[in-house]
């Protein structure tokens, strides 16, 4: 293409962009002005009626507002006794820590898999399922992390603690999704290995507390 052609093609482009731009803005200047007129028409409106017309439109904006307000508290009081009654559901399938910030539910990965092996349980799918209700019922974020012992990992798939934890967390997250129903959008998985461990890994009671899932509620 000559640079000459080149040139004023674009130019023609931009022209073009700027005409956009310029539309954008009058449509938004446009909207601006209409809603400022239907207000001041609907203060003219009210300064024509009547003292006890005043009055009466008032009492009936503040009545609505009241009972507004009172049916957002009643919800608000609602959805704080429901949240507390799924910690409570959550409390008796697992260990749970609650805070402003988030709820962590850990589960010890011998309820849910075999050693060295991600694939779940029976036993932990039945407890999953009655998680997964509970999860349903808000759109938080959830973080799915897998722990494992200090114990490096001898044959099979999984050539490490790094993996054998990832793969683990993914598992669970499959399972709330395929089978819990739950949105895949509100899932991100981490594996951490044995680099977190929540007691010493020198005995084998200890080493089994540390190989878990915690499936943590993010509250945004």
């Amino acid at each position: 293409m000559p640079p000459e052609t080149k040139q004023k093609e674009q130019e023609k482009i931009s022209r073009e962009q700027k005409s956009k731009e310029k539309q954008i803005w009058l449509t938004v200047y446009s909207d601006m002005t209409t809603n400022l007129a239907l207000f001041f028409l609907i203060l003219f409106s009210i300064t024509r009626l009547s003292a006890p017309q005043r009055e009466k439109l008032y009492e009936s904006l503040k009545k609505q507002y009241k009972e507004k307000t009172k049916q957002e508290e009643v919800q608000v009081v609602k959805e704080e006794e429901q949240k507390k009654k799924d910690v409570d559901e959550l409390k008796k399938l697992a260990y749970v820590e609650e805070t402003q910030q988030q709820i962590k539910i850990t589960l010890p990965s011998p309820v849910l898999f075999d050693l060295n092996k991600v694939e779940l349980k029976t036993q932990a799918m039945n407890i999953l399922s009655q998680i997964a209700t509970v999860l349903k019922g808000s759109d938080y974020p959830i973080i799915v992390e897998g722990h494992t012992d200090n114990l490096p990992v001898y044959g099979g798939r999984y050539p490490s603690n790094w993996h054998l934890s990832s793969a683990r967390a993914f598992s669970v997250i499959e399972y709330f999704v395929n089978e819990g129903k739950i949105n895949p959008k509100r899932f991100s998985a981490m594996g951490y290995a044995e680099y977190r461990p929540v007691v010493p890994n020198d005995t084998e009671e200890n080493r089994s507390i540390n190989r878990r899932i915690e499936i943590i509620v993010v509250k945004i």
